[in-house]
């Protein structure tokens, strides 16, 4: 390594030295030093003792553990973030002399002033934090915190975050309120990033990996620490957007925010404020077509508005992007001079800030990633749920009207007639004769949407309802038949190399709220995937809670087409592209698997009322419909078997017979025996 001027080594350490902790670590008292109640223990140490409890089976115990650790570890933070904020002014004495020094000491002047700030810390710390956890923590500790393990363990993980809620904001077009959840949320995301900044600068810094140059001294260490710090608080922008969990951070989030920002604000009429939000997001991406062509729509719209006009970027989004410029000139800085090894967490870096001779490597990273990102988006047509559409149809009547190639997807069908006129009939009048009890969603407006009522009835219920004499049993035992019909087409067309159990099963109707239609713009169901929770920006499909997991199969068979609006669609993974729409009929049914190759949503329903019979399947015995199994048993109580004669050891027998075994049953009986009860999706 060719060796550069002290004046540059320090100039990259003395930088630093501005904004963060220092890198020596001395035994001296400080003024300003916080205390707390007693010394903090060392959250790993805790952790680990946790987890072998958790895995002994250990419940209370663990549980205990695992809160003292996630505690212990807020309150070396906050206990951190104290030191950090009383140190500031530490070795300020020294920087008169820093100015007047010209000769040789003034190297030595600096370094004096950041042990300065080094001795008042690591005092500070040393008053609130007991011996242990002073020491750094492993790797596999940091990476367990990271991804939010300990709080996977207590199952606290699963929120809303405030992202979220905006987006749900939008959805119900209610654009004051959204424009204030992603000021909120834009307001959280600097928060949480410089709140991560000050960890990386109080927690200190290992050396980097390699092999240490006999030539280097302290300058070249001191630069070498300085540049990792630097490299933490750039890492601080993946930390804030990886969300709970997850592994691949929510790439180019702020920047996201402010493109949302700027859309509900002009919804709003706020115009003023998109200007400026817009500016704001122009500091990342300068020369983004799509970008000046809303500003130049904003002018227009305002008209001789001159103030509002040249409204500037916000000074937060200012000063956040000419710091992590800067940061970033340092650390290519040392990337092409000092053997550092750096990875640009943004996809907004300008190409200017790389030094020419890191250029090609940095082009070759960003289309390999490009590539990765086509790559994934090809994945995304692959279907591993084990279903195979294309299947025989054993039903007479029953037609294919559109397969996978017609809907532009895998794993779909549309069919006609499984109902006929009669039977959507009898089954609107179960769900118009229900709707004053209905299952808890009586009068209610819609869980998706407040321009829609929203109403449902499960089997379980529909059934206590006849036993009341509100509902005609005839017509409960219909909806009960409909479920096995749906099931027997479905496990022939998609060709289930397993047995299917109910899961869910819904009677639901959704109904336009009259005079709450104008100028409507959201759905009345958001796209969404039935067993993982779609991450449109990132594409990815997360199978964990509070997603419905084990769903595998779904189904919607419709009443009516009496109404305005309410067509199915299916998108891609961004949530955006629709692929293929289906219009509601009476007897119509719609099939396809419950995993992320199958993104759909609902049109609003802008007129009258849409129903729909909503059916889940799944493979896995455990988490088959219990309702369902409590509605059979009242009949069998009242001496009506429901089932077919040998049902009862049929669960157990399909788990053992070959497919072809299954189906030549299924198709010599084409009895229609047991349905479930469930919530709605669709």
């Amino acid at each position: 390594m060719a060796l550069h001027s002290k004046t540059a080594i320090v100039y990259v350490a003395l930088f630093f030295a501005h904004v963060s902790l220092p890198f020596f670590s001395t035994k001296t008292a400080a003024s300003g030093a916080g205390s707390t109640s007693g010394p903090i223990d060392p959250y790993d140490a805790l952790y680990y003792t946790g987890v072998r409890a958790y895995f002994r089976k250990e419940w209370e115990k663990a549980a205990e553990l695992i809160e003292k650790s996630i505690a212990s570890r807020e309150s070396l933070f906050q206990t951190r973030r104290k030191c950090h904020d009383s140190c500031v002014t530490a070795g300020h004495d020294r920087l008169p002399k820093l100015d007047a020094e010209k000769g040789s000491l003034w190297d030595l002047w600096a370094l004096d002033w950041v042990q300065q700030r080094a001795e008042c810390v690591q005092y500070c710390l040393a008053q609130a934090i007991s011996p242990a956890a002073l020491l750094p923590v492993s790797e596999d500790i940091l990476y367990e915190f990271g991804i939010r393990n300990p709080y996977n363990f207590l199952q606290v993980t699963y929120y809303k975050s405030l992202y979220d809620m905006a987006v749900l904001s939008e959805s119900s077009s209610e654009w004051p309120r959204t424009v204030e959840e992603w000021r909120e949320c834009l307001k959280e995301t600097l928060k949480q990033t410089e709140e991560c900044r000050v960890q990386c600068v109080v927690e200190g810094q290992r050396f980097p990996e390699r092999e240490p140059e006999a030539s280097e001294g302290v300058f070249e260490r001191a630069a070498a620490l300085s540049l990792s710090l630097l490299a933490c608080q750039q890492s601080c922008v993946s930390v804030v957007s990886t969300r709970p969990g997850r592994i691949s951070p929510h790439e180019d989030l702020l920047p996201t925010i402010l493109e949302h920002l700027h859309i509900a604000q002009f919804k709003a009429g706020d115009l003023k404020g998109a200007v400026q939000t817009i500016r704001s997001l122009l500091l990342f991406y300068p020369s983004d077509s799509d970008s000046l062509s809303n500003l130049q729509l904003y002018f227009e719209k305002l008209g001789g508005d001159t103030e509002s006009q040249e409204a500037q970027p916000s000074e937060e989004i200012s000063s956040y992007v000419k710091r992590s410029l800067l940061e970033k000139k340092l650390l290519f800085f040392g990337a092409e001079n000092l053997d550092f090894s750096f990875i640009d967490p943004d996809l907004w870096t300008p190409e200017e800030v790389v030094p020419e001779s890191l250029r090609k490597a940095w082009r070759a990273e960003r289309e390999k990633l490009q590539e990765r990102e086509k790559e994934g988006q090809r994945e995304e047509e692959m279907d591993d749920s084990g279903f195979y559409a294309g299947g025989h149809v054993p039903l007479v009547g029953v037609d294919i009207v559109m397969d996978s190639a017609a809907l532009n997807g895998t794993n779909r069908v549309v069919l006609d007639g499984v109902l006929s006129p009669k039977e959507c009939q009898n089954l609107l009048q179960l769900a118009t004769a229900a709707a004053s009890a209905g299952d808890g969603y009586r009068g209610r407006r819609s869980p998706h949407t407040p321009h829609e009522k929203f109403e449902g009835l499960t089997i379980l219920r529909a059934l206590k309802m006849a036993q009341d004499g509100v509902l005609n049993q005839t017509d409960v035992k219909l909806l009960h038949e409909i479920g096995e019909r749906v099931r027997t087409l479905l496990h022939s067309y998609f060709r289930s190399p397993s047995p299917l159990y109910f899961s869910f099963t819904h009677l639901v109707c959704r109904t336009a709220i009259t005079g709450q239609q104008e100028g409507r713009q959201d759905l009345s169901h958001p796209v969404h995937v039935d067993n993982c929770l779609l991450e449109a920006e990132t594409r990815q499909c997360w199978r964990e809670p509070p997603a419905f997991t084990h769903r595998d199969l779904s189904a919607l068979l419709y009443l009516n087409d009496d109404f305005e609006g309410g067509d199915l669609f299916f998108t891609g993974r961004d949530a955006k592209t629709v692929s293929t729409t289906v219009r509601p009929a009476c007897g119509r049914l719609v099939g396809f698997s419950s995993g992320p190759v199958n993104p759909h949503g609902v049109t609003a329903v802008t007129a009258g009322q849409r129903c729909s019979l909503a059916l889940w399947f799944t493979k896995e015995k455990l988490h088959r419909d219990m309702e369902r199994e409590e509605a059979e048993a009242l009949w069998a109580a009242e001496g009506q078997n429901v089932k077919k004669a040998d049902d009862e050891d049929e669960d157990e027998a399909r788990g053992t017979r070959r497919l072809a075994q299954r189906q030549g049953s299924r198709e010599k009986s084409k009895s229609k025996d047991r349905v479930i009860g469930a919530r709605d999706e669709l």
